[in-house]
């Protein structure tokens, strides 16, 4: 076998890459299902996140082990064994890496689920986790049988052909890049419809803006994709690199989120906004019962109580858009409405407090 003698290691950056992933993206994980399991409001947006984990550090441990086999060297100058090592591993990455960049975007579905009980984005994100979970599914069997017989993926010298792999992944991209506008969007929509001041707009623009992170890295990997038309499959892995980033991103920022209940207790910057300006805390005095959705949690459907009475296990989207009941402060009359989003949908009634409880906050009992 001719060897090329600039044997040049293009696997380094994605060894550091992948080494700084797997202690990193654990901690936020941990944190996640710590945060939820302080006030008891784990659900299923979690168990896709950890799910997406799982498969997130089956690729990195698939990247770790195939660089420590050759992966970013000249494939002619591996040997034989090395050659079908890093092959195997490449061709279980495009599995893994499948499956966890669409229970990334289910993850972040379920969780709107928890908050956007109105129709319109309800059917919204129903249709976005049926297109997701479909293609997904269906990327996933067509990688298993990108060739026939399967084996022919790694062993070039069987008989039998390939389908183009660079065009698939071109595609690929596309959906993925496309996906992650409409679920960024989504909330965005959210946001601007509601009569909110401009500062608390902002503050949940960028709660939800944590998201295009994930659409830039898939927009850096579908330029990388160019690497993967070079025929020496184990030297240009540029596009694999970008692969490992996209997907631990998207781990890390689906739980940013919701991790203010675990800072919350830790520090207390992150309690400042529980207080109005005043000091005195957010509170409602209507005595309808509400079912309120959270972004913290999402509570018994079922368990209904008064809007007087503030759940620490959950966090209130209650937006004040109008005006409607009276109440009298110093000699005036302040005239306010409150819509609560419940899983039945918006619901109005009086709101005893100019301020509003804010979908980033959890409240004490």
């Amino acid at each position: 076998m001719a060897i090329d003698n600039s044997d040049i290691h293009h696997g380094d950056f994605e060894k550091i890459a992948c080494i700084v992933f797997v202690s990193v993206t654990p901690a936020f994980l941990i944190a996640r299902f710590a945060s939820r399991s302080l006030v008891k409001q784990v659900g299923n947006d979690d168990w896709a996140a950890l799910a997406a984990f799982t498969f997130t550090m089956a690729c990195n441990v698939q990247t770790l082990v195939a660089i420590a086999h050759g992966w970013g060297r000249h494939k002619n100058n591996l040997n034989a064994k090395q050659l079908t090592i890093c092959l195997i591993l490449h061709y279980g990455f495009q599995l893994t890496y499948k499956l966890a960049v669409g229970l990334n975007k289910a993850s972040i579905l379920l969780l709107y689920l928890r908050i956007m009980p109105q129709r319109f984005y309800r059917f919204s994100i129903y249709g976005l986790l049926t297109i997701v979970g479909l293609f997904a599914f269906a990327t996933v069997i067509a990688g298993i049988f990108q060739c026939i017989p399967v084996d022919r993926a790694w062993n070039k010298s069987k008989p039998g052909h390939c389908y183009n792999l660079v065009d698939a992944w071109y595609s690929n991209a596309v959906f993925s890049i496309t996906t992650d506008f409409l679920i960024l969007l989504l909330p965005m929509h959210m946001v601007y419809k509601l009569q909110r001041a401009r500062r608390e707009k902002f503050l949940l623009y960028a709660v939800f803006g944590f998201g295009f992170f994930i659409t830039f890295t898939s927009i850096m990997r579908f330029f990388a994709l160019k690497s993967a038309k070079n025929p020496d499959t184990t030297y240009d892995i540029t596009s694999g690199f970008w692969s490992v980033i996209e997907i631990n991103v998207g781990v890390i920022v689906i739980c940013l989120p919701t991790l203010r209940t675990l800072l919350s207790r830790q520090f207390s910057f992150f309690n400042r906004s529980r207080n109005r300006t005043d000091g005195r805390p957010y509170h409602a005095h209507s005595n309808e019962p509400s079912e309120l959705v959270t972004i913290g949690g999402s509570g018994p459907r079922g368990q209904t109580r008064k809007k007087g009475e503030l759940d620490g296990s959950e966090e209130e989207l209650v937006y004040v858009t109008g005006e409607n009941s009276v109440r009298e402060r110093g000699g005036s009359i302040l005239k306010k409405t409150e819509f609560v989003i419940s899983e039945r949908g918006v619901r109005e009634g009086d709101v005893g407090d100019q301020n509003v409880l804010k979908p980033w906050e959890n409240h004490a009992r």
